[in-house]
């Protein structure tokens, strides 16, 4: 019997709902992995004392304790000392996978604001985690058990999107899209793309996007021998959308891709990184700030990306046997 895939989990922003989503996902936790639980214990053990839930899911767990959250910081809002704390937790989790000594790592929420306040000046932690284990690029996806979207742009303003949407760019998000399917076992990917503008620019009417870098994305990577459609106008392709259709689905921008997957999976959908030497998923939501520490948070999605990071683990090493 092969052994449990290991999940270093991080405890994402202390004043956020990290704590609490873990403490919850951990009751309910099957036994399909080994969670090592990355944070404070301090206040994993406060969070649990709060919550009509058993403290034995704690006690049964392997818990690193940086012990590095003053006994003073407020819950519910970014601060420097939060922002330091989340990525002390990341940067130990990297270290463990890089090293081997975990399967995959599994990440709470962090907030944006707290990582500036602290002085690392990332957009969030797919960048983050880039810059940690020395990957050239690397996209989100989103996934659920019926679809996956991944984002050629990502933290970005909106008014910066056009400029960012280049052949290049379009065709290495393919490219790595294709490689990452390939890589967990689907022998011939089925990948869509989208278009950045109404009706897909409707003949260069509404922008030339699609005629300058997208079409010719596509085309190239059509003559690679992969199974590429598109592109789609997103509403008319999420619209009539149906399970199993593509096995992703290349979006231009943020909210292009996010809106309509998180409204199809609700709170089931995980964040996965791609193109890191490492297995990455996150929770689809953030430090939800307004609500830490009242006991409201849902650790569905944590649940979700716990199970996605074992089938991972397990895929990849199928792949690579």
């Amino acid at each position: 019997m092969e052994p449990l895939p290991r999940l270093a989990i991080t405890m994402g922003d202390p004043a956020g709902v990290g704590p609490e989503v873990i403490v919850k996902a951990l009751q309910t936790q099957p036994d399909n992995c080994r969670p090592v639980v990355i944070g404070d214990r301090r206040i994993l053990n406060d969070t649990a004392s709060k919550l009509p839930l058993s403290s034995a899911a704690l006690d049964a767990v392997e818990i690193i304790d940086l012990g590095n959250v003053p006994e003073n910081l407020s819950r519910g809002g970014p601060s420097k000392e939060s922002g330091t704390a989340s990525v002390d937790y990341i940067k130990k989790a990297v270290d463990l996978a890089m090293q081997q000594e975990v399967d995959a790592i599994v990440t709470a929420p962090i907030s944006k604001e707290a990582l500036h306040l602290a002085g690392h000046n990332y957009p969030g932690h797919t960048e983050l985690l880039a810059d940690l284990t020395g990957a050239p690029y690397s996209l989100l996806m989103l996934a659920s058990d019926d679809m996956r979207v991944v984002l050629t742009t990502t933290h970005v303003a909106l008014a910066d999107v056009y400029s960012l949407i280049t052949h290049e760019r379009v065709l290495r998000t393919i490219k790595l899209t294709q490689e990452w399917l390939t890589g967990i076992g689907i022998k011939h990917p089925r990948i869509a793309v989208t278009g950045l503008n109404p009706h897909c620019g409707d003949g260069g009417v509404f922008g030339k996007e699609e005629e300058h870098s997208i079409v010719p994305a596509i085309k190239e990577a059509q003559s690679f021998g992969w199974d590429i459609a598109g592109p789609f106008s997103a509403d008319a392709l999420f619209g009539r959308y149906q399970p199993g259709q593509y096995d992703t689905i290349v979006t231009m921008y943020h909210d292009q891709g996010m809106i309509p997957i998180k409204m199809a999976a609700q709170d089931r959908a995980v964040n996965v990184t791609l193109g890191l030497p490492i297995i990455r998923t996150s929770v689809d939501h953030g430090t939800a700030y307004d609500i830490a520490g009242r006991g409201l948070a849902k650790a569905n999605s944590l649940i979700h990306a716990l199970n996605l990071a074992t089938k991972l683990s397990r895929q990849m090493l199928t792949a690579i046997k």
